[in-house]
């Protein structure tokens, strides 16, 4: 490690420039070609394939590895099915991503190679419409803890709520800072269906008397009788029958109250789950939850059939549910908030028997039919979860081919899955999909048409924001971005856009001769999903030279800047090729400190500077320009050179340190503590920090570039980290 060969105020002033020059700048580079990430094999269901994910797990919960095709016994309502496909997954250990596990006898790679990583996908579904206040209390300090010690540098991670009061926030992201943010927002729903009669009936009494039980009737027929009295004494031509149909009709209105919200937050989650069909590999959701009542008598009855389409959903997709009960450890008592009626003579304490299991079968229908987890009866669950991520680290792929008939008439499937010879295993996968397809159910296809309650977490609505920017990333035109601020003097932070596209796949005419065009657009919204900046422009791109192939690769890229004050942003892009159908998106959110608080602060961590356009500062009339990489990918025999600002820094006491992580959280590259030096810095409200590395000695594959700064008389800490690839 060493520092760059940039003096500090050289390099102070090209930044400068950079981030302050008005308008935007268009840049053009040759460049290798690059590797495109495919979508995996995701779990889906179609006329031609029907595919699930299973997990097998021995009697201590160990996951069972090393089993053939030839031992699963598969078997669609009840009857037994050949499979068309077979394959062994496993993940990475750090910001794990599906990996081909090795074959037998195979050889372990060369250190030259370092493991594939690709990020995991968890969405926490926070069923709002049936969380307590004291539930919501827990649920926030799970999902905190989570960010700040379960989540990885490579998850993408989307909180959504039932009701959707996340709003423009319920998005993928890798940004815990807009996780943060959504954590703060979230608020307690108050609950509609309450009894305000006396005495009050609760919703597991109603289902109870919806249903006929006398005896859970009798103390609300006895209080109805007792305030017709007479003076003279016991009630007269009041039958108990006719008073007993009075207080089922007010318990119906209770349960029909109870099935509306039960099926609003099925269908939010299903809408979830639809949403995220374009987003590759395997999803995992938490539902958080106080439970909800699945009933197979009455009205309760719809919510099965919703329980049905979510589990559908699920295996189109590729999810696997975890259920959480936040109510934790509780005892169905007596309280003082009047919830739940005295009874003296003990009937409601027997019709409540086994309300809180019973409260409880919709989560672990949800979690046994997906193939997750239920998590109950424990007031602390964050580790849970994240015990929980690494179980869905290993598993198997079965797929097979259904007939005809079988996709017939929108019935749903049940699908089951055994070892054979081995009953003492535990299987776990998505049990079930309705034959036919989505579209065999009017209702579902409508519901494409519309955001449903909790948003499409790949398509969420922003204010002002043109379709295509607000549609889910496209790919066949490769689009990247890169974000980035510092604070200008005279001007204050300066957030800079950018774009990345590959031109290899443009028109470039009939005879591949003329000039290509590719238009970009971009929007900048603030995190209320309010438009707060836009660019648009249309950048001219050479063709190949003659004798090239599109294999070489090539690339053009775009810089805007915009003044910002302090906030949380989001900036998407959408490109197009002028001529032809080609198109593609990226998204990228950036949060810009407020320098105004005097807490220490670090700007973006920007890599790969160059000087573009001109050889050097020196040269009158020119200004030059420093490009910092988008893409982030280095060739092995190349050095990295990278730089950030430092804000509000004591003058003295202030350390650095610099660790390069692998895909498995080792650090490679760690310098350690060490103090930040001032030598030749003219602006001590901005302390430039830069410094070298080769990368010779790490092995191909993806990193972690981590810088800390460290306020010793202050013990406060910043720390900025990009992510970057060694080819």
């Amino acid at each position: 490690m060493r520092n760059s060969n940039y003096s500090h105020a050289t390099i102070l002033i090209l930044v400068l420039i950079l981030f302050a020059a008005a308008g935007s700048v268009a840049l053009g580079q040759e460049k290798s070609g690059q590797k495109t990430e495919t979508a995996d094999d995701v779990l889906r269901v179609d006329t031609e394939l029907v595919q699930t994910n299973v997990m097998v797990f021995d009697k201590n919960g160990k996951f069972v590895d090393g089993l053939g095709r030839e031992q699963f016994e598969l078997r669609v309502d009840g009857s037994p099915v050949p499979l068309s496909f077979f394959e062994r997954v496993t993940t990475a250990s750090f910001g794990p991503g599906p990996l081909r596990a090795a074959g037998k006898g195979s050889a372990p790679k060369a250190a030259a190679v370092a493991p594939e990583v690709r990020g995991r996908s968890i969405i926490f579904f926070l069923d709002d419409l049936h969380l307590s206040l004291d539930s919501l209390g827990r649920t926030r300090e799970a999902m905190s803890y989570f960010i700040e010690h379960e989540m990885t540098p490579w998850d993408q991670v989307a909180f959504v709520s039932a009701s959707g009061q996340l709003g423009f926030l319920q998005q993928f992201t890798d940004n815990k800072a807009v996780l943060r943010t959504a954590l703060s927002r979230l608020k307690q729903i108050p609950y509609t269906v309450r009894d305000t009669d006396q005495p009050p009936m609760t919703e597991y009494i109603a289902i109870r008397i919806m249903n006929g039980d006398r005896e859970a009737a009798d103390l609300y027929i006895d209080k109805i009788l007792e305030g017709f009295v007479s003076k003279k004494g016991g009630p007269r031509g009041f039958n108990r029958n006719a008073v007993f149909e009075m207080v089922k009709t007010r318990a119906n209105q209770i349960v029909f109250g109870l099935q509306s919200v039960t099926e609003n937050s099925l269908a939010s989650l299903e809408q979830l789950l639809r949403s995220t069909q374009q987003v590759a590999g395997r999803k995992l959701v938490f539902y958080v939850s106080d439970g909800f009542y699945l009933e197979t008598r009455n009205g309760i009855s719809t919510a099965n059939t919703q329980l049905e389409r979510v589990i559908d959903t699920a295996t189109r997709t590729g999810s696997v549910i975890y259920t959480i009960d936040a109510r934790g450890l509780f005892a169905l008592l007596p309280d003082a908030t009047g919830d739940r009626p005295f009874d003296p003579k003990g009937r409601l304490d027997r019709a409540t028997v086994g309300e809180a299991m019973i409260s409880q079968e919709g989560l672990a229908a949800l979690a046994g039919n997906t193939g997750g987890r239920f998590l109950k009866n424990q007031n602390y669950f964050d580790r849970w979860v994240a015990r929980m991520l690494d179980e869905t680290s290993n598993y198997y792929v079965l797929a097979w081919r259904p007939t005809t008939e079988e996709q017939k008439g929108g019935k749903f499937k049940r699908v089951e899955v055994s070892v054979a010879g081995r009953p003492d295993l535990t299987v776990r996968l998505n049990r079930g999909y309705i034959a036919g397809g989505a579209n065999s159910n009017p209702k579902l296809a409508k519901a494409d048409e519309k955001q449903g309650p909790a948003g499409k977490i790949a398509n969420v609505k922003a204010e002002g924001a043109p379709s295509a920017l607000t549609a889910p990333a496209k790919r066949n035109l490769r689009t990247l971005l890169s974000t980035a601020y510092v604070d200008v003097p005279g001007s204050g932070p300066v957030l800079t856009s950018s774009v990345q596209v590959a031109t290899d796949m443009l028109n470039y005419g009939d005879d591949g001769k003329q000039t290509g065009f590719v238009d970009l657009a971009g929007v900048i919204f603030n995190d209320q999903g309010k438009q707060v900046a836009n660019f648009k422009t249309r950048l001219n791109v050479s063709p190949l030279p003659a004798g090239s192939s599109p294999a070489d690769g090539q690339e053009v890229i775009y810089n805007h800047r915009s003044p910002l004050p302090p906030g949380l942003y989001q900036v998407r892009v959408a490109a197009r090729d002028g001529r032809g159908l080609q198109a593609g998106s990226a998204a990228q959110w950036l949060e810009i400190p407020d320098l105004a608080k005097r807490q220490l602060a670090l700007s973006s961590l920007l890599v790969g500077g160059r000087v573009v356009g001109s050889a050097g500062v020196e040269k009158a009339g020119e200004a030059p320009q420093i490009q910092f990489s988008v893409d982030r990918r280095f060739a092995r025999a190349s050095r990295l050179n990278f730089m950030l600002f430092v804000y509000n820094a004591a003058q003295s006491g202030v350390s650095t340190r610099v660790q390069v992580l692998s895909a498995d959280g080792r650090a490679v590259v760690d310098t350690h503590e060490r103090p930040l030096s001032l030598k030749g810095v003219e602006d001590p409200a901005r302390i430039p920090f830069t410094g070298s590395f080769p990368l010779e000695t790490l092995a191909a594959g993806r990193y972690l570039l981590r810088i800390s700064v460290t306020d010793q008389k202050t013990k406060s800490g910043a720390m900025q980290q990009v992510e970057f690839t060694v080819e």
